[in-house]
Formats: structure tokens, sequence, C-alpha cells
């Protein structure tokens, strides 16, 4: 590297860059980002050779089927187990990193990418920067504030990659954070925009916004760290690779910390279901090939069962919370002493959602993501919507196992559209034109086999045409960093209202919407456990990144977190809609009605506190329409912040008006004694939740 450009890229496919399409027997392909092919096509156009190094469960062994998805980069298959420890080079033919030094390995996982800086690698936190270092530039991190336009203007120019980009508190300024090269950083100076350096060093360490709760904290946290920005009630720090949020030392906040994540797609509009679909495609498919919906007689349907008995939403709500919160067997392996990431018990609650799951007849699966040197999973499960037309059930089969095998030529794919009686629409399109994965790629759009999906596998059921996914959320990990001594490796954390009261809920409305509302809702709901929610939201970050990559249409996210806390007895709850971004506000307040309305249609509890605001500063309090405590603060916050409306369901915790009763937060929160939860209380809170589902999804 002496003249200062990369020669060779490494990258290790992660939830940033791409994902592996995980078949029953072995991966069957990969999906990389559309922004991931750009930048490894741009790094070879400027002579760079580029690797993939894939995560699989068997390593080597998985490499023949993976090669025809590599797109003219060198592949290599990791095994899952020794991509944990962190990165050492297994798998690169016994060589290790030694002959690798020089290259750049790009992981989005800080303690990988140091463990390369220590081998003689250079470390690129995203794939879309290896452009800019096969041209030699010096990559910059900066928080530029200005118009909104001016900043979306400005980043489209200067090719920058977005970590956060929010209005300014108290300012009609907006805030962008950004890595960019120097040459960019002086054309922001002239263009008027505001540019404040940020002084860390991006390839190695991670940014996270801390919240404070008053001016001493801040001072303290000022003395203890290099505070790279401040303002009024958060400060912007740096963690190294051997950091966690909890060296921070601050506890006492909701959601104290915020892990900001490279994304070139994050200042980019998300696409948004809409209402119906046209799919010119099917207008010249035979009449048996599709299966038209009757959404009037669903409708009615649904209509019937759109109050739920409570007792039926709810009838496992306890004993899902007891199992995993420690208070009965998980499973054969014993109770559940902690979900924290650092415990083993946390890989033991990501197996076991899987095994509950798929028991309730979903087709459960992982979403990985790496973090700290380990790959945690996010537990996902669909309830398939109808939308508008289907595919006959064999039709899809059909294709299904043909798009599994190596990818095709035109004329073989001619002959598998001859036995669907496709074959003059076939010949008649562009097809012909396509090279092999071009050519898969536009089959699977027209089929519905969507990268959101895992369509690949025999017992995930597809989604209709026009379809839209709805997200029902919670973060299934724990922690006890509030007591003092605390060891997340060994020590118990039952996190039973936070967050075991929201994980048992998603569970109860999985189970009874699959019992009761299978093959009757329009859109799809997505149950979704993230993992790593304490950590600074990086699951659920991850998780809605993805989605926001590969255009996935969510009509939004309802999560549930803290919802069982009730010692007063008031029987208050709240329902967060607020954003900084007004226009991403307006979109969620819809849905946080819909929670209102479907929680006194029930009419066993208090009304629903509804926070509207664009502030979570506490001067802001208790002005509901302009504050909103949970801004930023769980992971409905991931959705918020790609432009999707996102509401967050939880007990009454933040500042209520001077009219109602005192605010009941948690006094055991993060700690060993957060052992308690008014399961009456939660469940009413569920039955609420659960109608207001199935409202939105149909």
């Amino acid at each position: 590297m002496a003249d200062g450009r990369v020669k060779v890229v490494v990258l290790a496919l992660d939830a940033s860059s791409g994902a592996v399409r995980e078949g029953e027997d072995g991966p069957v392909g990969l999906d990389l980002w559309p922004e991931t092919e750009q930048a490894l096509d741009a790094a070879r156009e400027a002579g760079v050779k580029t690797m993939l190094a894939v995560p699989t469960e068997r390593g080597a062994e998985d490499r023949e089927a993976l090669l025809g998805w590599s797109e003219g980069s060198d592949l290599v298959a990791l095994p899952l187990r020794a991509a944990q420890g962190g990165f050492d080079g297994a798998g690169f033919d016994g060589a290790g990193f030694e002959k690798m030094k020089g290259a750049a390995l790009v992981s989005s996982d800080r303690r990988m990418r140091e463990d390369a800086a220590q081998a003689g690698m250079v470390p690129v936190p995203h794939v879309a920067l290896v452009p800019m270092l096969a041209r030699g530039a010096d990559v910059k991190a900066a928080r530029m504030t200005g118009t909104r336009d001016a900043l979306r203007r400005f980043a489209v120019k200067a090719e920058l990659l977005a970590m956060h980009f929010q209005p300014v508190p108290g300012s009609r300024d907006w805030a962008l954070i950004a890595l960019m090269d120097a040459e960019a950083a002086a054309d922001a100076v002239m263009a008027g925009i505001s540019y404040q350096p940020l002084d860390y060093d991006p390839m190695v360490e991670d940014l996270v916004w801390q919240r404070l709760e008053d001016e001493h904290d801040a001072r303290a946290m000022i003395k203890r760290r290099r505070v790279l920005h401040s303002e009024p009630g958060q400060v912007l720090l740096a963690l190294g690779p051997g950091e966690s949020a909890e060296d921070l030392g601050v506890h006492g906040a909701h959601g104290h910390t915020e892990f900001l994540m490279p994304d070139p797609n994050l200042m980019r509009a998300p696409v948004v279901a809409e209402t119906g679909f046209r799919a010119p495609d099917l207008e010249r498919f035979p009449r048996e090939l599709l299966d038209p919906v009757d959404r009037e007689r669903l409708e009615r349907l649904v209509l019937a069962a759109s109050l739920p008995a409570c007792s039926t939403v709810t009838a496992h709500y306890e004993a899902d919370l007891d199992r995993y919160t420690g208070v009965t067997a998980l499973n054969s392996g014993g109770v559940v002493a902690s979900r924290h990431i650092a415990h083993p018990d946390n890989q033991r609650v990501e197996s076991q959602l899987l095994a509950d799951l798929n028991a309730m007849g979903y087709c459960a699966f992982r979403h990985n993501f790496s973090h700290a040197g380990n790959t945690h999973s996010n537990i996902i499960a669909d309830l398939p919507g109808t939308g508008y037309l289907r595919l006959k059930p064999w039709v899809l089969e059909k294709v299904r196992k043909v798009l599994i095998r190596e990818p095709l030529q035109f004329k073989d794919w001619q002959r598998e559209m001859e036995a669907l009686k496709l074959a003059d629409w076939f010949r008649e399109g562009d097809f012909h034109r396509m090279e092999p994965r071009e050519l898969r790629l536009r089959i699977e759009d027209i089929f519905q086999l969507k990268p959101w999906a895992p369509w690949w596998l025999k017992l995930c059921e597809v989604a209709g045409y026009g379809a839209g996914i709805l997200v029902v959320g919670c973060h299934l990990d724990s922690t006890a960093a509030n007591d003092g001594g605390y060891n997340p490796a060994t020590g118990g954390a039952p996190g039973r209202d936070d967050n075991g009261s929201g994980l048992a809920a998603v569970l109860s409305m999985a189970r009874y919407l699959r019992g009761h509302m299978k093959g009757k809702l329009t859109h799809t709901v997505r149950f979704a456990f993230f993992n790593a929610e304490e950590h600074g939201l990086i699951g659920s970050k991850a998780y809605a990144s993805a989605l926001k990559a590969v255009n996935a249409p969510l009509r939004g996210a309802i999560c549930m977190d803290m919802m069982g806390y009730n010692s007063d007895s008031n029987r208050l709850f709240e329902v967060h809609a607020g954003y900084t971004d007004p226009a991403v506000r307006d979109l969620s307040v819809p849905m946080a009605d819909t929670v209102a309305s479907s929680a006194a249609a029930y009419g066993a509890l208090a009304p629903a506190q509804i926070y509207k605001g664009t502030s979570s500063s506490p001067s802001a309090a208790p002005d509901r329409d302009v504050y909103d405590g949970g801004i930023n603060r769980s992971d409905h916050a991931a959705f918020h912040q790609q432009g999707w409306p996102a509401v967050l369901i939880s007990e009454d915790f933040f500042a209520n008006l001077g009219t109602e009763p005192g605010a009941d937060p948690n006094p055991n929160y993060h700690r060993l004694a957060d052992a308690v939860v008014d399961v009456s209380y939660a469940k009413d809170i569920v039955c609420a939740a659960t109608k207001a589902v199935m409202t939105l999804a149909n």
C-alpha cells in the first residue's frame, strides 16, 4: 500500500452488506445489498481484488454452493464458529492473515476490525467506503449542520456514508454525522454547511449517543471520556474494540445508549407498502396459475373476530413469561439466569424462540448480525398476508425448486416456463438478454420471491401480491448493569419486566394469530425478537437497515418494551409515536391511535397516554404533544430512523400530566431485582395490541 491505495479488499459478509440464503441442507445462495455490489464493482474497476468471506455452518464444505453468487469476487466460506471469536483468517487455505497484510478487511464489528488491524490489515467499517480507499482517499468523520435539503444535496454529490440524520434540538437545522473523504470535507465548507470534525478513529471505533439525566451526569461523563459532541440530554462518544455500552457507566435512563451504524440508505426515503397493487407481468399468466383473493369474505371473518376474548389471546402469557425469566425451566437445559448477550443463556433463548415459533406452525428463521466479536441473531417469524392475488401453491413450489439450483441459462428457464404454460410470455420478454444471475433475480421478483423473506425454505409460505409487512417486535436480551459488581457473563439478569414482559407478549400474539387469523389478513405480520437492544439498539438497527437495503414494503412497526410493571394499580400505559422528524411522527400517530382505540374497546385499562412530541428533553415534559421521552430509546427507533411509521407500547414510565397520577417507572430497572410483573395488567395490554395488529394488517 505504498501509494496509499488498497490493492485487496476482504469483505466479511454481515447484516450491513448482505446475507446468506441458508437452506434446509446448507446455503443455497447469497444476497448482496445493491450498495455492496456497487462498491465491489467500483473497486474491481479500479484494479482492486475483492474477496467475500462468508460465515456458514460448515465452512469450506459450503463454498461450492456459493461460488455462483460471488459476482466477480473470490469467495472463502468460514465456519460460523471460527467467526465467533474474532476474524483470525481461518479458512484462507490455512494461511491466516499473515499473508494478507496491507489488504482491507471490511466488517461492521469493531472487535473484528481490531483483530484485522493487529494482523497488519486495513480495517474498514462499511463496504461503501471501499471505493474511497481504492482511490487512496483519507476517510474523515464529521458532524455537519444545515438545512435538510442542503444536506441531502451535499450527501448525493459527496458520496458520503451517513450514520445519523435528524433535526438539531431547538433549531430548524438538521445534523448529519457521516464518513467521507478529505475532499468532501472541504466541499462542505465551501457549500456553506457547518462542519465539525469528529476526533476519533472510525476504522476501529464506533460512535454512540449516551443519554444523560442531568448536568451532573454530563460533567462527570466529560471528565471520564473523550466527548466528541454534546447537546442537551446527550453526548456523542466513541467506543473502542474492547468496550461495550456498559463500560460507559451510566445506566439510569431507559434506552441510555444508542449505537450509530454506517448506512448508505439512511437518508433516502423508504418503500412504504401501499393499498392495492398492479403486476403487469401477471396479466398474461394462465388463470389456472392464479388464486384470486376474496377480500370481502376475509374482511368479514376478521371483523367477526375483531375483539377476541382476552383470556384466549393470553392463555400462555404467564407460562411463557416464567420460562423466559428464570421462574420455571426454559427447556431440558434448566432455568434461564440471564438473557444478556455475554451470557450463554442468550443463545439458549434464541434457539428456544425458534423452537417455540416452529411448534406453533411458523417457519421461524434467524437474522444474524455481528457484534463484539460474536454472531448474534434476531429471531423472525411471518404470518404471511394474502395480499390481493396469489399464485397457486404448486406453482410457487415448482419455481422454488428450480431457483435453489445453480444459476440456469435462458434455454433452461425456457423449458421450465413451458412446463408452466408460460413459454410465450417468457419468449416475448427481454429475458434472453440477461445474464444467468440477473435472469434468476428477475424471475424471483416476478414470482414474489423476495429477499426479505426466506422463500427458499420449503416450509416458509409466501405472501400474496400486494401484501405489505407489519413488524411486531420486542427485544429478547436483558441486563442487570445497574447492580454494582455485575458480571454479564455469569451474573443473573432475569429481566422479567425488561423485557420478558414484551417477549411473552409477542409470543402470545404469534400463537393467537397463527391459530385464528392464518390466511385471513391482507398484510404479513412479522414477529421479530431483537437481540442486543441493551447495547445500543444493535439488533433492530441491523435489521431495519437490511430491510431498507432490499426495499421491503413495510407498513410500520409496533414494538413492546417494559409493559408489565404496575405498582400503583392505576393501569396507565403509554404509546410512543413521537420522533424528531415531524413527518415520521405524523405517519406514526395513526398507529398509536389504533392501539388506543383497541384498548378502549376492551375497557380494562386507563386511556392510553399517546406521546407524539418531537423533543425528548425533560424541559418539554409533560406536554405529550411536544415531549416524548421514548424517542430513540427502544427498538421502534430503528424504524423511525429509516423513515417508517412505528410506535412503542410500554408501562407508565415517563412523565405524566399534572392532572394524572404520578408516573410509575420500575425501580428495579436493569437490576437483578427486576422480577416483578403485574400479569393481569400486562395481559390487558397484550390484548389491546393484538386487536390493533389485526386492524393494521387488514
